[in-house]
């Protein structure tokens, strides 16, 4: 079958409705998967229906009427016999079934029997021969296509639906690990004819979306590992110890992980064959940058140049502020390029480190020639094209991906299979934990009357984080940064330094915000989730997160991780006027814990791979079936690859990736 046009019955106008599930071809269709399935298979008499049971009965309908109410509505009432009894089918609002029902007529109907007034009733029961009497599928609906008219339309026509599905596992394969075949699987997934044979089609297909991510990455690391590194660093002895002593000069010692990371990273820069191709996840001050820092000066020492790309010009200021700071002994020349601060690529020295933003994409022909180590900070603030805008396909540079984000480990197997990762999961010494508080409204005003007497007492700093810029019309209970600016300056904090940050402000004025916050001159910084990145202030010690429940468990890690850059004692205070339980379930969770790698994984149970994937990347793999959060399944889909790889060399591996499901993120 080659359209959806040669299927009886399906005019134009039902193929623009179609069109609106993104359904446009047979394969689409095909594809359409159920999202929950009703278990009617249980066929029995009428006198032997049981209360909050899903039944099938079959019956005489031996009355039926339409019942028209006072209040405008109407009521559709059938009688149905059997030869044990009968019993009365309601339905609401459905005048047309007197079209579609006749009284001496047999029919078979489907659908849970509760008590209404006070007999035994089905309640809108299903009816007709794809509905009835066995396991029935509810799928994705829009205004005029039904779960009923996909039952029917696909259950009809799965014949030729099906014909052009090829296998695309290998039969050894599929015969080790007990799988059914795709083709099987399909005619499963949309008309089983058990629950055993509906779980094997569900697993079936549900491998086919986890393996197609897992060979995806395995096929691009192979492509990696397939290519040379532009420039080949060699850590002599010289410079060694030029690292060693760098790294004794430092105001800190080096936490152990900082330690394995760096030993990680370091055997990846001096590899003469591969070109690094890491990922270094760090929770918010675990301390990226040090490590980041230590590579750009292996760099330098190899007479090449190093870029590290933050996401936002504040940031990118930050970082070149540090690598001045720390390297000024050592004579490597740092540059900063944005798009206010330019530079002349050609004039540069080769062992220079150049820190920047997105801007430098614009200068990609120059910097291509030039750069052996490329750092991108912060990651899942790029697209996919602008993190690979150094990328050449024979001799790439060595790639350092960094990020805050704490993957979960199940996303990380499934989909940075491509990716080397090292984790930084110790903050340094000395570094207390933030105390975090959810505030209820009858609390506020006890909350900023302590925020008050700890500045004065202190002389220690506030952010005041709100979810939007201005006052949103349809959401009146979020607050605004420019409302809450306001009120708080005029009613709550009127003796105190305030300010206001948000990223609708000029690059210059968002700077000077910035400075005088640094320099401790604002004592209260009202601010968007522009502050989310990177901003390191340690005199900052409280922030105060309002509408709280609009953030993700992910991003509020992330704001928190604002505070707490000092030996001071922090606290982060989450306002919310949400009665949501689950909404407040997530923010107490958050309260009492602070391993972002738990938290990743709480959030990925409780909300999805949504949230994760919203600040890991642009977008997320559409997986109709398989969950990021089915730790076996994950496991179970990496054996059955390696099985393949080991017992059938020769197959084709890109039959296995499923092309509607995105790319893998942090590809080079």
């Amino acid at each position: 079958m080659d359209s959806l046009s040669q299927i009886p019955n399906l005019g134009p106008k039902t193929l623009e409705k179609l069109k609106k599930l993104n359904i446009i071809s047979p394969a689409d269709l095909i594809n359409h998967f159920p999202n929950r399935f009703i278990d009617f298979s249980n066929v029995t008499k009428i006198s032997d229906l049981k209360i909050n049971t899903n039944s099938t009965i079959c019956g005489k309908i031996i009355a039926f009427k339409n019942i028209f109410t006072r209040f405008g509505k109407n009521i559709q009432k059938a009688t149905v016999t059997d030869s044990s009894g009968q019993i009365d089918l309601i339905w609401f609002n459905q005048p047309y079934l007197s079209k579609n029902f006749t009284v001496g007529q047999i029919m078979s109907f489907a659908g849970t029997v509760s008590l209404f007034q006070n007999k035994k009733t089905i309640i809108s029961p299903e009816y007709g021969t794809y509905n009835t009497g066995k396991i029935i599928a509810v799928y994705p609906e829009t205004a005029g296509l039904s779960s009923k008219w996909f039952r029917k339309t696909i259950q009809s026509n799965l014949l030729p639906l099906t014909q052009q599905i090829s296998e695309n596992i290998p039969s050894d394969t599929l015969k080790k690990f007990q799988l059914l075949t795709k083709k099987q699987s399909y005619i499963q997934i949309h008309n089983p004819q058990n629950q055993n044979l509906l779980n094997h089609a569900r697993k079936r297909l549900a491998i086919d979306e986890i393996l197609s991510l897992q060979t995806l990455s395995y096929l691009k690391k192979q492509q990696w590992l397939s290519t040379r590194p532009k420039k080949i660093f060699k850590l002599t002895q010289k410079n060694s110890q030029q690292i060693t002593n760098f790294i004794k000069t430092l105001p800190f010692k080096l936490t152990d992980s900082q330690k394995n990371a760096w030993s990680e990273i370091k055997g990846d820069l001096t590899s003469k064959t591969v070109p690094t191709n890491r990922l270094l996840q760090g929770d918010v001050g675990s301390g990226k940058t040090i490590i980041a820092m230590l590579s750009c000066l292996l760099s330098s020492q190899n007479k090449s140049t190093s870029i590290l790309i933050a996401p936002t010009e504040i940031l990118a200021k930050q970082h070149y502020n540090s690598f001045l700071q720390f390297l000024k002994d050592l004579q490597v020349p740092v540059y900063l390029l944005t798009a206010h601060s330019k530079i002349d690529l050609k004039k540069i020295e080769n062992n220079a480190i150049i820190i920047a933003t997105h801007a430098a994409i614009f200068k990609k022909s120059a910097l291509k020639k030039k750069i052996g180590l490329l750092i991108v900070d912060e990651q899942h603030k790029f697209g996919v094209e602008q993190r690979s805008f150094l990328f050449s396909p024979s001799r790439p540079p060595h790639c350092l991906t960094m990020t805050a984000t704490p993957i979960p480990r199940t996303i990380s197997m499934t989909m940075l299979g491509n990716l080397n990762l090292s984790v930084l999961d110790s903050l340094p010494k000395n570094r207390l934990k933030i105390k975090t508080f959810l505030v209820p409204k009858s609390k506020t005003a006890n909350c900023y009357q302590w925020i008050k007497k700890f500045i004065k007492d202190t002389h220690q700093q506030v952010f005041y984080v709100c979810p939007f810029i201005e006052t949103s019309e349809t959401l009146s209970t979020v607050k605004s940064a420019t409302q809450e600016f306001k009120h708080l300056k005029n009613n709550i904090f009127p003796g105190l330094k305030m300010d206001l940050i948000h990223g609708k402000m000029k690059t210059a004025d968002r700077e000077k915000v910035i400075k005088k916050f640094q320099q401790n001159k604002t004592n209260v910084l009202v601010t968007t989730p522009i502050i989310e990145v990177g901003i390191d202030i340690p005199n900052a010690s409280v922030i105060v997160i309002q509408s709280a429940d609009r953030f993700g468990l992910a991003q509020l890690h992330q704001l928190r991780g604002r505070v707490g850059r000092s030996i001071n004692q922090s606290y982060c205070y989450l306002f919310s006027e949400s009665e949501n339980e689950k909404a407040i379930e997530r923010l107490n969770y958050l309260s009492q814990n602070h391993d972002g790698q738990k938290i990743a994984e709480y959030d990925l149970k409780v909300r999805g791979p949504g949230e994760i994937f919203s600040t890991l990347q642009h977008g997320f793999p559409s997986l109709k079936i398989a969950s990021f959060s089915n730790t076996s399944l994950i496991n179970l889909c990496q054996q059955i690859l390696k099985n393949i790889l080991d017992s059938s060399p020769n197959h084709d591996l890109n039959q296995l990736i499923i092309h509607s499901i995105s790319d893998p993120p942090l590809s080079p």
